[in-house]
């Protein structure tokens, strides 16, 4: 499996397209908008993020996947949903077109946490554990795939849960040149 594969609103998947490798996980979750859900993902991405997740705990933060691997199917349900909840335009600027979605490569991972046993799903850049994330997600092979300033390179509004699993090197390789995947792609097309 390409682990760098880039996926956005220029380099869509087809409906078909469903990766390898995915493997059914249990982790708690927020609301989902199709009760059939059922969260999914490669699993060397869930293996790195297992270790993501207890060395996070070390640090007294307690991570969950809330979403990973959705259908073109599925990504076509929410992004309807906010289109006719929210507007087009929003839904356009704020949720990846069916076929756009990362989470159709079973590589994407949104977080959630819990913090006083109650699961935080309202995510912000000034949580804790957002910050060790931001901090320390590239030792184990993911990037924060839409950062803040970012927003014309990347199509989307900046998105601190929304982390994607590239490998250690690549992930490390973005971290520290605070290069986001399509700026990656357009140096290697120099």
């Amino acid at each position: 499996m390409d682990y760098t594969i880039l996926v956005n609103k220029e380099n869509l998947l087809s409906a078909d397209y469903v990766p390898e490798k995915l493997i059914e996980i249990h982790e708690p979750t927020g609301l989902k908008l199709d009760k059939t859900y059922v969260n999914r993902l490669n699993i060397v991405a869930y293996n790195a993020f297992k270790q993501m997740q207890k060395d996070a705990l070390k640090s007294g933060f307690e991570i969950f996947i809330d979403s990973s691997y959705r259908t073109y199917e599925y990504q076509e349900k929410i992004f309807n949903h906010i289109a006719k909840e929210k507007g087009f335009e929003h839904a356009k600027n704020f949720v990846a077109p069916p076929g756009g979605s990362e989470h159709q490569t079973g590589l994407a991972i949104d977080i959630i946490f819990k913090r006083n046993n109650k699961m935080i799903e309202e995510q912000n850049e000034n949580d804790p554990e957002i910050k060790w994330l931001f901090s320390n997600a590239h030792k184990y092979g993911f990037i924060l795939r839409y950062p803040k300033g970012k927003e014309k390179v990347t199509g989307f509004e900046f998105e601190p849960w929304h982390f994607r699993y590239v490998g250690k090197k690549l992930a490390q390789e973005i971290f520290y040149s605070s290069l986001t995947l399509e700026e990656y792609y357009n140096t290697l097309k120099i």
